[in-house]
């Protein structure tokens, strides 16, 4: 296989890894979302979703009961969760305004064989945040389903919802932080593991990785083939001058995909320039999966990838 060829092969099918912005993108993000810490438990007008609602029966025994005091299943034989049973997630209090305030594994579970990708989409109900699309294009075992990742960018009343193949499963969670003593007790075991505390979840706390010393190989790729490997996404906000003024269309970036799935070195191309922030904040959030190259037989090595990424606008109403 040629060497072009295996790059572009090995950045459309590598598997996913668990786990720039412009100043704008953070400057925007600190402006239109709520970054405050919130009440503990959900107020009255955030209507969660509690085993009153339903608790799901898994016909099978191997997923354990239905139900304990801290989660319950949710959904149909075809889809379903296990969501909290007081209807909350806790994560810590982001520390940049482009970290999430909420990034845990989460599993959605099936019992049909069907192989269409799963669709995960988040819209805060209470307030300004970015509404998110994520797309997993796997189940990784059956039975069972698929564990990923779910992602809040901002804390309050979230509506999520998951598509697959003719199913749609609901729900709604408070997004809040966890308790000071929870938070003490999160920096004690990140600084026992040497990690900076601006971390946006428990899951995630893993060891530094060394810095480099050589430098990390970078392969163009066209933006339709890296749009492939965009697992995250929000919907960009159109500004109020360009509603006004009925202003629309794509705007094109150029930007570098680093080894932590991110855009970084965003600079504008083409599009309407009243959309240009816009677009740059909310590619800020954008997260791909990231590509690999093969070093050695038993080892592979991250690399970065220079590509653009087309950010639309529809017009009013579409």
């Amino acid at each position: 296989m040629r060497p072009v060829t295996l790059l572009l092969w090995a950045f459309t099918t590598s598997l996913f890894l668990y786990m720039p912005s412009s100043l704008s993108a953070q400057e925007n993000a600190e402006r239109s979302t709520e970054r405050i810490i919130p009440q503990d438990i959900p107020p009255a007008n955030c209507r969660v979703t509690l085993p009153s609602d339903g608790v799901y029966e898994p016909s099978s025994s191997k997923f354990g009961p239905s139900r304990t005091p801290f989660r319950f299943y949710f959904g149909t034989d075809k889809l379903w969760v296990a969501l909290p049973a007081d209807g909350t997630w806790r994560g810590p209090y982001p520390g940049a305004p482009s970290d999430f305030v909420y990034a845990d594994k989460f599993a959605w579970k099936r019992n049909s064989r069907n192989s269409g990708p799963l669709i995960v989409s988040g819209r805060r109900l209470d307030g300004p945040a970015p509404s998110f699309i994520q797309t997993n294009e796997f189940f990784a075992y059956n039975p069972g389903g698929i564990i990923d990742g779910i992602r809040i960018p901002a804390y309050g009343c979230w509506e999520i919802r998951g598509r697959y193949d003719d199913q749609v499963l609901t729900f709604t969670v408070w997004v809040t932080s966890f308790s000071t003593q929870e938070l003490e007790e999160i920096t004690q075991v990140k600084a026992l593991l040497n990690e900076p505390a601006s971390q946006s979840s428990l899951s995630e706390i893993l060891p530094e990785q060394p810095t480099r010393t050589k430098a990390i190989p970078r392969v163009h790729v066209d933006g339709e083939t890296a749009a492939r490997s965009l697992y995250y996404k929000v919907l960009p906000d159109t500004p109020t001058a360009a509603t006004g003024t009925k202003t629309y269309g794509t705007v094109v970036l150029e930007a570098v995909i680093g080894t932590d799935g991110k855009a970084h070195q965003l600079s504008y191309i083409s599009g309407p320039q009243l959309l240009v922030r816009a677009a740059m904040d909310a590619v800020g959030w954008y997260r791909y999966r990231i590509p690999v190259i093969p070093v050695e037989p038993s080892k592979e090595e991250d690399m970065e990838v220079d590509t653009t990424v087309a950010v639309p606008f529809p017009p009013p109403g579409n």
